[in-house]
């Protein structure tokens, strides 16, 4: 069974670059290039993007921070609890925020 579905996806991919010209010509990878008016959209997706992320981590620290506080009444483990998360909370916000330069970087550059 599997031999005879091996043989039908070689003959399938090869009828279909066989008949469709447009793929048989094409030079793949060459000239990929963003559209013109989608850097705009792009870089107010990663301004929203930013927003969120800010947000969160505002969020994520206040949480540590009243751990730690309710920590200070007798409960030490919940204390420090608050101050594991807020180094994972920090190192989070880090790689989140970074995250929008690399990917920036990754796009291709954009023609004038």
């Amino acid at each position: 069974m599997n031999l005879f579905l091996a043989g039908y996806v070689k003959a399938q991919s090869a009828a279909i670059i066989a008949f469709n010209t447009t793929l048989k010509d094409y030079e793949w990878g060459e000239g990929i290039s963003i559209p013109s008016g989608a850097m705009s959209s792009i870089n107010t997706l990663f301004m929203w993007g930013r927003g969120v992320v800010v947000v969160i981590g505002i969020i994520g620290v206040l949480f540590c921070a009243g751990k730690m506080a309710v920590g200070k009444f007798g409960r030490s483990d919940l204390a420090a609890e608050g101050v594991g998360g807020l180094v994972w909370t920090i190192l989070g916000i880090s790689l989140m925020l970074i995250a929008i330069p690399a990917i920036t970087l990754l796009l291709p550059a954009q023609q004038a």
